[in-house]
């Protein structure tokens, strides 16, 4: 995933890393070929705060979605970032087999942004 000769600087990684996601977050969901029955998906977040001064804070949100069969999908946002955080959990739900029919069980924190 990452090129051997890009060296040990943080910046290059950081900068690898997000071009990388900036591509696949347009990537078309690939479905699986068969439809999941029931899904169960987990939604938590989590604010972390900086110990030094004047360092920014960022509330995290991620969560997970599995099928019976073993079928499963990791998201993660960052509040107030450029990603919606419905759309990662309706593009987790459709990777792993979701319909009209599908039985959605959902467990959250209850924090507002979910």
């Amino acid at each position: 995933m990452f090129p051997v000769n890009a060296g040990k600087d943080v910046e290059t990684f950081c900068r690898h890393a997000l071009n990388i996601g900036e591509a696949l977050r347009n990537d078309a969901v690939v479905k699986p070929e068969t439809a999941a029955p029931s899904i169960t998906a987990t939604t938590d977040s989590n604010f972390t705060r900086s110990c030094q001064e004047g360092e920014r804070h960022l509330e995290v949100r991620i969560g997970n979605v599995e099928t019976e069969p073993g079928g499963r999908q990791v998201f993660g946002a960052v509040a107030k970032a450029d990603t919606h955080i419905q759309e990662l959990i309706r593009r987790s739900l459709d990777s792993v087999g979701r319909t009209e029919g599908t039985v959605l069980t959902a467990f959250t924190d209850g924090c507002s942004g979910l």
